[in-house]
């Protein structure tokens, strides 16, 4: 499967929109926003938003590249970069964040989409990235590490969760 990362668009709408919903049907609706009918609603603001968020800046935010898998014309996925790290993502979320639609999923989507991520990093100045991922994730592990991803620590962040990893990947 040939995947290629775009800014989003509109052009996606529908396969994006199917792939929100399989999403929320595994309780991920998150990084769209949580409304799917709102998104629905209007697009293209949910669009611009999105495009938006890579200037946008406030106490608790920073910058944030969003791009999007698509391979034959359907969206398969999404990857969001944020370009510098404040103490929350330190703690939880990294530099980088991504996730497959689920009907996608074990065809090597996240690899590719983290593959053609890493020289935006590097392009937004950045040397190195932190990933972080439950100790649980077995495919973000080896999505993580097949990206040369390097293990510094792994600690919990509360007793009811997983333990949470922290990988680093250096960029050339």
């Amino acid at each position: 499967m040939k995947i290629q990362l775009i800014s989003p668009t509109e052009k996606y709408r529908e396969s994006f929109l199917r792939g929100c919903r399989e999403f929320q049907h595994e309780g991920l609706p998150w990084w769209s926003g949580g409304d799917l009918e709102t998104v629905e609603q209007d697009f293209a603001a949910f669009v611009a938003k999105k495009l938006a968020d890579s200037t946008r800046r406030t106490e608790t935010l920073v910058p944030k590249t969003h791009l999007w898998a698509v391979a034959e014309e359907q969206f398969v996925g999404r990857i969001s970069l944020h370009h510098e790290l404040n103490d929350a993502l330190r703690a939880e979320g990294g530099h980088i964040g991504y996730d497959t639609v689920p009907s996608f999923r074990g065809r090597g989507v996240a690899t590719e989409m983290l593959r053609q991520a890493l020289p935006v990093a590097r392009a937004l100045g950045l040397t190195a990235v932190l990933l972080t991922c439950d100790d649980t994730n077995a495919a973000s592990i080896r999505v993580i590490e097949r990206n040369g991803g390097a293990l510094r620590e792994t600690r919990p962040l509360a007793t009811n969760r997983p333990l949470k990893r922290y990988y680093w990947i250096t960029l050339p």
